[in-house]
């Protein structure tokens, strides 16, 4: 995929981070690098209120300059892009403030926590249509979810009944997280934010009217356990189970389309299909339970935000995506109160 007009002709985008987490250190910032080898990005500017942090990245990147203020970093450095990586429930400010500059959004992900941040979101999108609000959801950049994806979207357009089940099983939160707001469902979305707001994001791009019908949640903040239904195309179900409580590391998607007598399974590091009774597999793929896995799919979703951050029908996309992932967390998150 190649990049926008203007990066092509040696204009680097402006690029500021505001939040240094783990999700930062360990995906933002490599994938970053790479495009400012390119002089397809300068990061401009970083943002967290630890001053060891900000001193860490800017050795790394010498043009970037520290601030403990978003509002501030913003009117110092003038970024073109914006990317938000603090914690869920400070999410919807700091796009305000970046939109209301005129500054594209990438924003990790949750959005969605409550009916008011989905109706917040959507008045930012509605006032500011010439901008780019994305979130991060790379799982739709795994090779495997291609497949997936090509065989489910062509159930939901032959009106197809089918079933796709998701599991996802950790021994906890992410351990290496730098903040505690994914063992916090109360106020930053927990379980339901962290792991199967994927999910619903995945379903999203097969039916734009897909509908969260059930979710159940269970267990304390850090050990928590989620269930999800959600109806998808006309004769679809999808159901999402994720857990914190679990023994060990562990990712599935399965994929069952009784009319073409086709099976598709993606657990961890293997790919096994059925079709008309023969099965092959299982084959050696990404695994989205191995981190650096994860990471490296930052990479192949910068390249999308960056080449079409001037093109709108796909910034429109891009916008409907966010929106409707937001909204199908929200639903979730309600019906499991």
């Amino acid at each position: 995929m190649p990049l926008a007009p203007e990066r092509q002709r040696g204009r680097p985008l402006r690029v500021a981070l505001v939040g240094i987490g783990s999700a930062a250190t360990r995906a933002h910032l490599p994938a970053l690098v790479s495009f400012e080898a390119a002089g397809a990005v300068a990061v401009v500017g970083v943002c967290d209120g630890d001053g060891a942090r900000r001193d860490a990245v800017i050795a790394s990147h010498p043009g970037a300059r520290g601030f403990d203020e978003n509002d501030e970093m913003l009117e110092a450095t003038a970024p073109e892009l914006l990317v938000i990586a603090t914690p869920p429930s400070a999410h919807l400010g700091e796009m305000a403030a970046a939109v209301a500059r005129g500054v594209h959004v990438l924003c990790e992900k949750p959005l969605g926590l409550s009916d008011s941040d989905v109706v917040t979101l959507a008045e930012l999108a509605a006032r500011h249509p010439e901008l780019t609000l994305a979130t991060v959801h790379q799982y739709q950049y795994a090779r495997p979810w291609h497949w997936i994806a090509r065989a489910a979207a062509g159930a939901v357009v032959a009106g197809e009944p089918f079933s796709l089940e998701a599991r996802v099983e950790r021994p906890g939160t992410d351990p290496l997280s730098a903040g505690g707001w994914r063992a916090d469902p109360e106020h930053e979305g927990g379980i339901l934010g962290d792991h199967a707001v994927h999910y619903l994001s995945l379903l999203h791009l097969l039916d734009h009217e897909c509908e969260v019908v059930a979710c159940h949640r269970e267990g304390p903040g850090g050990r928590e356990v989620a269930s999800l239904q959600v109806r998808v195309g006309a004769a679809g179900v999808a159901s999402v189970h994720v857990s914190n409580a679990g023994t060990s590391r562990s990712n599935l998607i399965r994929l069952e389309r009784p009319g073409q007598c086709l099976e598709m399974e993606w657990q961890n590091g293997a790919f096994a299909i059925a079709h008309n009774g023969r099965r092959s597999g299982p084959r050696a793929v990404e695994s989205l339970s191995d981190r650096t896995i994860v990471n490296a799919l930052y990479a192949p979703m910068y390249q999308q935000v960056i080449a079409h951050l001037g093109d709108l029908p796909r910034r429109s996309e891009e916008i409907g995506h966010t929106l409707g992932t937001a909204r199908l967390l929200s639903a979730a998150i309600h019906l499991a109160r």
